[in-house]
């Protein structure tokens, strides 16, 4: 591992060299009835050249540019004709890089105990790399869901290795979307409940993981409960607006291991390396996609990958 001088000398370079060519934004929530009509991640066709980051001070987060960083994958797709072949590949090539998988069988864990043979073969097969974490996708409904629920589907997920008699077939925590921003105690009740059905059940193992996804930087009460907060979920294009209105100095003393973004709809011949360099400065897990749909690969994802695995 470099040390933490060289990282921030590079770092400074590398912002230097590339700030006239880059441009980082922030795109909106997942809506998953919007999928079908999203663009397609693979297109070759070129985009206008982005318009220049914002000021560093938005973006360097001190410099930092520590190997600690980790890409979290919200990966909706069915697990069948090859369909999850791109992510192991992923995760194999890149073997210095920690990847947090977001699995969504059916808008959770589905209605029945275990979902059906696809999904039994292809968790153990991504989770046997030992730099996956998989997380089940539970919705909360913005803290209006009925918590039990939230608790069924939670414990779904944990009763998959019990049920299945397989131990292999678990996810390693919990992703609760549709978090909420703004402060009322009430919803911070509902989420440090949620945040403990997890933390409290063995069935996810040793790497129990809670994420909360408000996709904005939330009020400050619901930073503590989980082990990372989405402080930003949306387009490209949107996280110019956020940056430029500095809503991430919000959270600038918040340790950004427990903070994530996930930046979708990224233009085809945007800077991905300058993007990361930004992203990393507040965030330690992060996503970027040349499209908005979580059913599909993203390429971005190969680059990226790269990037965070050289440095």
């Amino acid at each position: 591992m470099l040390s933490m001088n060289v990282l921030r000398v590079l770092s400074c370079l590398l912002l230097l060299f590339q700030v006239a060519q880059t441009a980082v934004i922030p795109l909106r929530r997942y809506d998953s009835d919007d999928q079908d009509d999203l663009a397609n991640p693979g297109t070759e066709s070129q985009t206008s050249e982005p318009s220049p980051s914002p000021t560093a001070s938005s973006s360097s987060g001190g410099g930092d540019l520590a190997g600690s960083t980790e890409i979290l994958i919200p990966y909706y797709a069915y697990p069948a004709d090859g369909a999850w072949a791109p992510v192991e590949k992923l995760a194999t090539d890149n073997p210095n890089v920690k990847f947090v998988i977001i699995i969504n069988p059916n808008n959770g864990p589905g209605e029945r105990t275990l979902p059906d043979e696809n999904w039994r073969k292809a968790v153990p097969q991504l989770a046997a790399h030992s730099n996956v974490a998989i997380l089940g996708y539970v919705a909360t409904g913005y803290g209006g869901r009925d918590m039990s629920a939230v608790q069924r589907d939670i414990e779904t997920y944990a009763n998959w290795p019990t049920v299945s008699s397989d131990a292999s077939f678990a996810v390693h925590g919990i992703f609760l979307d549709e978090a909420p921003a703004e402060s009322d105690d009430k919803k911070v009740a509902f989420y440090k409940q949620a945040a403990s059905l997890v933390k409290g059940n063995k069935g996810f193992g040793s790497k129990n993981t809670v994420i909360m996804n408000p996709g904005a930087v939330p009020d400050s009460a619901y930073l503590d409960i989980p082990d990372s907060t989405v402080i930003f979920e949306s387009s490209y294009s949107q996280l110019k607006e956020v940056l430029a209105a500095k809503e991430f100095n919000r959270v600038k003393t918040v340790n950004k291991a427990r903070l994530s973004s996930i930046v979708t709809s990224v233009p085809t011949g945007t800077d991905l390396s300058a993007l990361v360099a930004q992203l990393r400065g507040f965030t330690g897990q992060i996503y970027l996609s040349n499209s908005a749909s979580y059913l599909e690969y993203p390429p971005a994802l190969d680059k990226m990958a790269r990037i965070l695995g050289s440095g």
